[in-house]
């Protein structure tokens, strides 16, 4: 007597659940902020704990959703010491006639 299993057969693509992507900016914080957002505490925390909160009530996450926080921050330009001409967009908004 042999067993025999069958592997599922794979999913179309239509039917493939893939994640959702939320992006949410809180804009720019302190240093100090920051640091206590990567140790998962402080007033920038709570304000990821409550965008959370919302998206789930929404419906767009699930309640039982693994929720990843990644933090980077802006390395400091060095626009003193260069001659890029490429840092003109603050110039936009002045007449050039």
């Amino acid at each position: 007597m042999s067993a025999t299993t069958e592997a599922p057969a794979p999913k179309a693509a239509d039917e493939v659940e893939k994640g959702v992507v939320c992006v949410i900016d809180l804009g720019e914080h302190s240093r100090r902020r920051v640091r206590r957002l990567r140790r998962g505490e402080g007033r920038l925390m709570e304000k990821v704990e409550d965008a959370i909160a919302a998206l789930q009530e929404n419906g767009v996450l699930e309640e039982n959703a693994q929720t990843v926080v990644v933090v980077v921050r802006q390395e400091p330009s060095l626009s003193l010491f260069s001659d890029d001409e490429d840092d003109d967009d603050d110039d936009d908004d002045e007449d050039d006639d």
